[in-house]
């Protein structure tokens, strides 16, 4: 809930369409909705994250790694981003970096930067809500995987740090600049 708005990421099963869905908080109206294709099989349910809504920026993570950035006025499309397609395992089926259950990780968005723990090929990405260009992107040395769990903002011995419980282990990344 944001500014008299409510945002609800939903799975439309007719459509087989993964929809961002933004409601009046006051009237319960649908004001506009954000769809696209994804074929999904029941699984425990469909959509299970949170998205991250600032003044300017909405970013959602659907079941499937599908990241989108949208105007959360207007529901107008900024970028989006397949994780399984550009984060994804060479060889697997559709990348498959998601877990089994459908990606639970919620998107954090700081300073306008969507934060997005892909796994695999990049541990996180920090992404320019503005342009959609990933503006840094950290090595993944251990290989770890996108587990359900989200990137937390955290200071820890007076630093700022990013947070994430992956699969393989639990990983702090600065996110100040090394000079900071």
């Amino acid at each position: 809930i944001h500014n008299g708005r409510v945002y609800v990421l939903d799975y439309i099963e007719r459509k087989k369409a993964d929809a961002l869905r933004c409601f009046s908080f006051s009237s319960g109206k649908e004001l506009w909705r954000r769809w696209y294709y994804v074929d999904l099989k029941r699984n425990h349910g469909y959509s299970r994250t949170i998205p991250a809504v600032t003044e300017k920026y909405i970013v959602t993570i659907g079941p499937r790694s599908h990241v989108m950035c949208l105007d959360p006025l207007t529901g107008n499309m900024l970028w989006s981003i397949d994780l399984e397609k550009e984060y994804g395992i060479p060889g697997k089926e559709k990348g498959r970096i998601t877990p089994d259950f459908f990606s639970g990780q919620c998107p954090l968005i700081d300073n306008d930067v969507a934060v997005i723990a892909p796994g695999v090929r990049a541990l996180m990405i920090g992404v320019d809500c503005a342009t959609g260009n990933v503006l840094w992107q950290t090595p993944n040395p251990d290989s770890m995987k996108m587990s359900h769990g989200s990137i937390m903002p955290m200071v820890i011995h007076g630093r700022k740090m990013y947070v994430y419980n992956a699969v393989g282990g639990v990983c702090g990344v600065s996110a100040e600049p090394d000079d900071a």
